[in-house]
């Protein structure tokens, strides 16, 4: 029988009533009910629940007025928590999402850390759903979830592998943009020597890009498998799939421009234009990916200073790109 705790506020000084509320609600355990009657509508109280507990609890009114409001205030167990978000993921995969799907997703996985959301994301896995269902699942949520990841500070030194992985991002994106504004204005030349100056804008991206493989085997040969020992096993696994995507891409580019000459100057814009719109799409959000799930997941799961002294030490041996800012 599910246990529930009477709790009347009407007995109490307004002043006293809230200590009294969270002294109770911390007492439940999951599955047990808060029933309170009060003297006036209680919004105040279900927005600060809202703020404070989302997703640990259910609200359901008895009485709403004129003179008592009462009100059951249910603390969910864990195991349905992780069912319900479960549920959400799934939903979150189908071809159309709707605004109101959308909105409860991001109340429900606004406050979930990102380590828990990670291992509820391997069972999703376990149970059938593909990794590329999952790759899928990873851009809606981060969509979804875009203005809450804005202006997090992760509050890292220079020299700190994270800090050095995050600067490259930073550089690697400048590249992006070089590619971006030297693929438009192939267009709008006439020949090769008309594109003189964009050509070597994206010699000079395409080069430095294919040079960023350097980070890719950082995170692929350091990080991940240290996050994979704290249990992290699929997020490293979609990044390294990402990789295999992009890598290839940038060769292709890099091989586009160096044998140009063997091309007409239409069939050099079209298969620029073709490898270049796939790399201006894909590396922001695989960047975004990383800075904005991964690399907090591998500080909240690696604690050990020793441990990422280690990994500084170990990518140290494998080097750096030759745009790898100085620490």
């Amino acid at each position: 029988m599910t246990k529930i705790i009477n709790l009347d506020l009407r007995k109490l000084i307004p002043f006293e009533r809230h200590e009294k509320i969270f002294e109770n609600w911390n007492a439940l355990k999951g599955g047990e009910v808060l029933r309170i009657t009060n003297d006036h509508e209680p919004k105040p109280l279900y927005y600060l629940f809202q703020a404070e507990h989302k997703g640990e609890f259910e609200w359901e009114y008895e009485k709403q007025g004129p003179k008592d409001w009462i009100f059951k205030i249910t603390k969910i167990l864990q195991d349905n928590k992780r069912e319900k978000i479960k549920e959400m993921l799934k939903k979150l995969q189908k071809e159309k999402v709707s605004d109101k799907v959308r909105e409860e997703a991001k109340s429900m996985l606004k406050n979930i850390p990102s380590t828990e959301l990670a291992l509820i994301e391997q069972e999703i896995i376990k149970e059938g759903t593909t990794r590329k269902e999952m790759r899928k699942l990873c851009d809606v949520h981060l969509e979804i979830m875009r203005e809450d990841f804005k202006n997090k500070d992760l509050k890292l030194k220079p020299g700190h592998p994270i800090y050095t992985l995050m600067e490259e991002h930073k550089e690697i994106l400048n590249f992006v943009d070089k590619l971006k504004i030297a693929t438009k204005k192939l267009e709008s030349a006439r020949d090769f020597k008309d594109a003189k100056t964009e050509i070597e804008m994206l010699r000079f991206a395409a080069k430095h890009l294919v040079e960023a493989d350097k980070h890719h085997q950082r995170e692929e040969e350091v990080l991940f498998p240290e996050m994979e020992k704290a249990g992290i096993t699929e997020p490293p696994e979609i990044m390294r799939e990402e990789h295999k995507d992009i890598k290839p891409k940038k060769k292709e580019l890099y091989r586009i421009i160096e044998n140009c000459e063997k091309l007409s100057y239409q069939d050099f814009v079209k298969k620029v234009k073709e490898v270049a719109e796939f790399l201006i799409k894909e590396l922001p959000d695989h960047i975004y990916k990383e800075d904005n799930i991964l690399y907090p997941m591998a500080l909240e799961v690696i604690k050990e200073k020793e441990r990422w002294e280690k990994i500084k030490k170990e990518c140290d041996k494998i080097g750096y790109c030759c745009f790898t800012p100085k620490c």
